[in-house]
């Protein structure tokens, strides 16, 4: 059976679909008892469990073979990881496919990606089976992030300058891990994921342009004041700490950036461009907020 952790954010809650459509055994660990109402809804066996409580890990993980394992980046989520990787070893979890990010090392100078890199680097010494994906920056955190930006001001903010980089679709994401978590041959395989094109910020602002049929422009900001708007709207200090180094991160290697084929060649099917996601998702940056509006994900993360 396969254990889908974070269920309910942007990733897990599209491979919730894929598995469900490839007809295999899984259940999803969730915090809150109105989480496992909609899932049972669904005819989906959800667990409470949280990554702070390890007394809720033997439960979560009872009869668990596969684990797709995505962990909030915060302060504690080196610790956090390692508590509950000791668990799966006890629980006799034969495999974990592990979402981490693009960057990831133990050395790094942004806390996410450092954390991302420690925490990688307990899994491969778990003993466990074990498979890394690491995607670059999510679609879709651009309508959420930017959309009311654009649709107010025609402008949206970020410390990102020339920084060029591959953007990839969640559902591709997804698909990936499903096809890793449900066939043999990707152990101990790290995994780099990019959508098919390299776009600046700049390009994002001429997309939605021509989109929208309207002037939209990218404003590069200082790190130093992307940090403190980040902090004003409630963020806390590690994360907005930790966005705005991966934004440097972004920057410092434009000159290297690339698009890889790795979607593709594990799921069967193209990555997604980014201009068909603003397509898809071009009303909320018109304004218009519907049921449907995209979801956005921890940004930090990539």
């Amino acid at each position: 059976m396969i254990l889908v952790t974070g269920a309910t954010g942007t990733i897990g809650r599209e491979l919730v679909q894929d598995l469900q459509a490839r007809k295999v055994k899984f259940k999803v660990m969730v915090r809150r008892a109105e989480a496992c109402a909609a899932f049972e809804a669904q005819g989906i066996q959800p667990v409470i469990g949280d990554f702070s409580h390890p007394g809720t890990f033997p439960a979560v993980l009872a009869g668990a073979t596969e684990v797709f394992l995505l962990t909030t980046p915060s302060p504690d989520q080196v610790r956090q990881e390692g508590a509950f990787l000791a668990a799966c070893g006890k629980a006799g979890v034969r495999r974990i496919v592990r979402l981490s990010a693009q960057g990831a090392n133990p050395w790094s100078a942004s806390p996410l990606t450092r954390s991302h890199g420690l925490c990688e680097a307990q899994l491969e010494a778990s003993g466990m089976a074990w498979t890394i994906l690491r995607p670059t920056m999510f679609m879709q955190n651009l309508a959420p992030m930017y959309g009311e930006s654009v649709a107010e001001t025609s402008t949206f903010f970020a410390p990102a300058g020339d920084a060029r980089i591959p953007w990839v679709d969640v559902r591709d994401i997804a698909a990936l891990a499903a096809v890793t978590l449900t066939s043999e041959g990707h152990e101990g395989l790290v995994y780099e994921l990019t959508g098919p094109q390299l776009h600046t910020y700049a390009g994002v602002a001429e997309l939605l342009s021509a989109q929208l049929g309207r002037g939209v422009k990218f404003v590069d900001v200082p790190d130093d004041a992307a940090c403190q708007s980040m902090a004003n709207h409630g963020m806390s200090a590690w994360l907005a700490h930790s966005i705005t180094t991966l934004f440097h991160q972004f920057r410092a290697n434009a000159g290297t950036a690339v698009v890889l084929g790795t979607v593709q060649r594990i799921t069967g099917r193209p990555a997604r461009t980014l201009e068909a996601y603003l397509q898809e998702n071009l009303n909320i940056f018109k304004g218009v907020r519907a049921a449907s509006m995209a979801r956005v994900s921890t940004p930090t993360t990539r």
